[in-house]
């Protein structure tokens, strides 16, 4: 048995020195790093047996294969996160009214047209048509003094000046969150988003020292998810009750709404 076990570990230490020498080989040979050509094979063993046939086949390439796995991936947490938003309450089940109200619409980026925008893919959350967003039943949960607060992409600007108009509100300035760090895009690369303040009735604001942009990490939960200095300021300028739509994580002194709430 122990012969055996020494045959085995001198056996892949052998295989370890061929397949270092062959790496150092080939990335001599191609002009490309030893790991690069490492990172190659890995890629390559990790294929499965019918995507190895097509790559050699010249059916699909491997970038293509990998990225049609990786969308295979995103549709099926978009599946989970849809069920996740059909079993959430109805909106008209809340049964009660907010003097502030926070929206971060899941925008249907095709809706925007932004499927072609520079390193953009379809997000991995269930999302909605601008149609959709417009018949939600925002108005009636709001009180008859009201502030909305809608989080706006630069690329959707437009259409949240509609979405206001339909939900009742009348819009009366823009706030701008500066994130730290560039994002994509087709033209200039988006480092700002935008919160559009809309009004109902007559509620002023509770200070009058508050700016209209603010710099601030992003937020804690992942992709779209908005900083904590954003409900910080919102509490500091409109009074409660608070609602928040397409919540992320419930809030202290917030009621939250959606079905991704952790």
């Amino acid at each position: 048995a122990q012969g055996g076990t020494g045959a085995n570990q001198y056996t892949q230490s052998g295989q370890n020195d061929h397949s270092a020498k062959t790496a150092v080989a080939i990335a001599a040979d191609h002009g490309v790093s030893e790991k690069t050509v490492r990172r190659a094979a890995k890629i390559v063993a990790e294929l499965a047996p019918e995507d190895l046939e097509r790559v050699k086949a010249g059916q699909a390439t491997i970038t293509e294969i990998r990225r049609a796995k990786k969308e295979q991936a995103k549709e099926a947490r978009r599946a989970e996160n849809a069920a996740k938003v059909a079993s959430a309450p109805s909106l008209e089940a809340v049964r009660a009214t907010f003097a502030t109200i926070v929206i971060d619409p899941p925008w249907d980026w095709g809706d925007e047209g932004d499927v072609d925008q520079l390193g953009r893919a379809r997000p991995a959350y269930h999302t909605m048509s601008y149609q959709e967003l417009l018949r939600m039943p925002v108005g009636e949960l709001a009180d008859v003094d009201c502030h909305l607060y809608l989080w706006i992409t630069n690329r959707s600007l437009p259409k949240g000046f509609g979405l206001l108009e339909a939900w009742g509100f009348r819009y009366i300035t823009c706030l701008t969150w500066v994130k730290p760090t560039y994002g994509m895009g087709t033209y200039f690369r988006g480092q700002t988003e935008h919160v559009l303040f809309g009004v109902k009735g007559s509620q002023p604001l509770k200070r009058r020292d508050a700016g209209t942009y603010f710099a601030a990490p992003r937020g804690p939960n992942g992709h779209s998810s908005k900083p904590v200095e954003f409900f910080d300021l919102v509490e500091s300028c409109s009074p409660g009750p608070y609602l928040e739509m397409f919540a992320r994580s419930q809030r202290p002194g917030w009621v939250a709404w959606g079905g991704e709430i952790q």
